[in-house]
């Protein structure tokens, strides 16, 4: 199971796309269909050119929740026009207030660019 680490680096899931489509604002269910929140972003590790989370915000009758959801079971479903996620009650992080990251800069992007493959 991936943790969070101080080494990720957020970017907004309005710099986020798949093939078909820009990812910000979508919805993101588990694979029974059940609405978890929607995608507000991503974890990134720029070193070992791997993403381990998306952020995905649930809004409550009073608060909003945002939590860190394992990105490796993800996959885009365009029939539904959603992510889905089969991620374990265990895998997921909620970010409470002090649970956030430095945002992706362009120093991440030149240590993405360069840094050797991850294994």
């Amino acid at each position: 199971m991936d943790t969070l680490r101080n080494d990720l680096r957020y970017i907004d899931a309005g710099k986020l796309r798949t093939t078909a489509d820009a990812l910000a604002g979508s919805t993101v269910m588990n694979p029974a269909g059940t609405v978890i929140g929607a995608l507000t972003g991503a974890l990134i590790d720029p070193a070992r050119k791997h993403v381990p989370f998306l952020i995905v915000e649930s809004s409550g009758w009073i608060v909003k929740h945002r939590y860190a959801v394992p990105f490796g079971t993800a996959h885009f479903d365009a029939e539904r026009k959603a992510l889905v996620v089969d991620a374990e009650a265990d895998g997921v992080h909620e970010l409470k207030g002090g649970d956030w990251f430095p945002r992706f800069s362009d120093e991440d992007l030149i240590t993405a660019m360069f840094a050797p493959h991850a294994a």
